[in-house]
């Protein structure tokens, strides 16, 4: 093989591995140096990757924290799209909130198929849709949060046949999203990923999914804890949220003094880096039974 095979081989795997290599060191002969070597290529693609990653939205069930839901999917024509609470009279009415933040594509009512719909636009290229709302809480063009109220639960159109319900699409990019409602034949539509669970296959019913879409500030006091025994760092506060896995016993950790909750009357604390679900750390319970403090709550 000669120099300029090899050289020509090194771009060519270079450009289909998404690295860059300057047009002086392409025309170059053997002796000039790359300036991307492999192991850079690698880190780039390692990089590449991961920017993806961080692009796609963390979608949530869009209600508040710690209702509970009946997550259906449907026959093929309509999965992957989701109908929540179909048919469940005391749904209509409730909260629905934005599954993730984002921008307001429209709020309309469509008299002749979904009546009360919205769209929201989210990093990503990603979008959601909500149909057969009772009422709208939100305009086009508006920035919501996660928590963002944007209207209630309803049977609103003909296509809701009179069960209230809420109808829930995902799609990736504006193309797709402009076939909301299934135009297309579902086609459009992807995969719902709704922290933590995602929702695969027609034909099913998921009973009593929990929403994880919960929200608090950071706690802004602390103090060391050490644990006596095992204990399970929960994604919010409270035993029927994901669990991070355990604290084991012997170990010392810090919780927060402040912005604590008590869901039953049981009280849990914030995990200081903890990476719990609404991304500002885990939760612990936190009776003697499982912590005891060290010291008195420090900034």
């Amino acid at each position: 093989m000669n120099n300029r095979t090899r050289l020509s081989i090194g771009v060519t795997a270079l450009a289909l591995a998404g690295g860059t290599l300057s047009t002086s060191a392409a025309m170059a002969g053997s002796n000039t140096p790359a300036h991307t070597t492999g192991s850079q290529i690698a880190a780039q693609s390692a990089q590449a990757g991961r920017s993806a990653a961080a692009a796609k939205p963390r979608l949530f069930l869009p209600f508040p924290c710690g209702t509970k839901w009946r997550v259906s999917s449907g026959a093929a024509s309509h999965s992957p799209a989701l109908d929540i609470d179909k048919g469940n009279a005391k749904a209509e009415g409730k909260t629905v909130q934005a599954a993730a933040a984002g921008k307001v594509v429209f709020s309309t009512r469509f008299a002749q198929g979904s009546g009360n719909t919205i769209q929201i636009q989210h990093k990503g290229g990603y979008y959601t849709t909500y149909l057969h709302l009772k009422s709208r809480s939100v305009s086009r063009g508006d920035k919501v949060k996660r928590t963002t109220k944007i209207g209630t639960v309803g049977k609103d159109g003909p296509t809701a046949n009179g069960h209230p319900h809420l109808h829930f699409e995902v799609a990736k990019g504006k193309k797709n999203a402009d076939h909301w409602g299934g135009t297309d034949g579902g086609a459009h539509r992807s995969t719902a990923s709704l922290y933590p669970m995602t929702y695969n296959g027609a034909g099913h019913t998921w009973k009593n999914e929990v929403s994880h879409s919960c929200s608090a500030p950071k706690p802004t006091k602390w103090a060391p804890f050490k644990v006596v025994k095992s204990v399970n760092k929960r994604a919010w506060a409270g035993t029927k949220y994901k669990s991070y896995g355990k604290l084991k016993k012997g170990k010392t950790v810090m919780l927060g003094c402040n912005h604590t909750r008590k869901p039953d009357g049981k009280l849990y604390r914030r995990l200081d880096g903890g990476g719990g679900a609404d991304g500002k750390g885990a939760w612990v319970r936190s009776s003697t039974t499982y912590v005891k403090q060290l010291k008195g709550c420090t900034k």
